[in-house]
């Protein structure tokens, strides 16, 4: 609680991580919901993201903490992908202030990310 980084990498089938646990600035990586009922984060903690970056906003959907978010009411469109953000250099749509203070990413594993 209160930690300006939040790593997660478990197994768990339901939300670990409040929202109310993240305050703000906080960075947020979630990488253990990596299949379909998989889930580390309150859907909260994604709808009141000033950012969420992805690793692939479709498998996200089908296999990530998205796919809780999407349920709960959160348009995915609103997510970036992590590729954009890189080729564009900044954080662009989807980001609310300038300096977003409650930033998610959700990662699933994309393997042509791991190769250098």
């Amino acid at each position: 609680r209160g930690a300006g980084i939040v790593l997660t990498v478990t197994p768990a089938r339901s939300a670990i991580v409040r929202t109310a646990w993240l305050r703000r600035p906080v960075v947020v990586l979630a990488i253990g919901a990596d299949s379909a009922g998989k889930q580390e984060l309150e859907a909260g903690a994604l709808i009141e993201a000033d950012l969420v970056v992805v690793d692939s906003r479709a498998q996200c959907v089908d296999k990530g903490e998205l796919q809780h978010a999407v349920a709960a009411g959160f348009d995915p469109e609103e997510a970036r992908e992590l590729g954009e953000c890189i080729a564009e250099g900044g954080w662009g749509r989807g980001s609310k202030p300038s300096r977003p203070e409650l930033v998610v990413f959700d990662s699933t594993g994309v393997a042509i990310q791991d190769v250098k």
